[in-house]
């Protein structure tokens, strides 16, 4: 797995479980009412669930900080998210909601899990970018010598 099909599962997951917390997550049927004497409140309860949306914007934000970290940071990332995918798995299966919401945020929740366990153990063998180094080569050291430079516009060279 590279570190971009990595980055992009956890960012669908993410989604998914975005998704499907913000469902109706309620349970009481409309047009129940309850003892009398008792006020109704009607909308907080079915309007989706704030700790599965927690978990799903932590996760994508920890995804695109997988890509930026090095080799002990993304295994710390790789910790954090299936840490993330667990708790999202544990309070779907503990909330009192549909089953469809709660099976598919069980599953995104496992499937972040199994995500970042496979990241931690593929990721010490991503390339690191060499973009930006110096050339290591003994005669490139010599070409970006600013004396040697002078001395050839000295002598007459044209140095370029």
């Amino acid at each position: 797995m590279t570190k971009g099909r990595a980055v992009l599962a956890l960012l669908l997951l993410a989604g998914v479980l975005w998704i499907v917390a913000s469902q109706a997550w309620g349970s009481a049927a409309p047009g129940a009412t309850g003892p009398s004497g008792v006020a109704e409140v009607a909308g907080d309860e079915t309007t989706g669930h704030p700790v599965l949306t927690a978990c799903a914007a932590i996760l994508a934000v920890a995804s695109l900080l997988l890509a930026m970290m090095g080799r002990v940071g993304r295994i710390v990332v790789c910790v954090l998210v299936a840490l993330v995918g667990a708790g999202a798995a544990l309070t779907a299966l503990t909330s009192a909601g549909p089953t469809v919401p709660v099976v598919l945020a069980t599953a995104a929740g496992a499937a972040v899990v199994a995500v970042a366990v496979w990241t931690a153990v593929v990721s010490p063998r991503w390339t690191v970018s060499s973009r930006y180094d110096r050339d290591s080569a003994p005669g490139a050291a010599a070409d970006d010598d600013p004396a040697a430079a002078w001395d050839a516009l000295s002598r007459g060279e044209d140095p370029s």
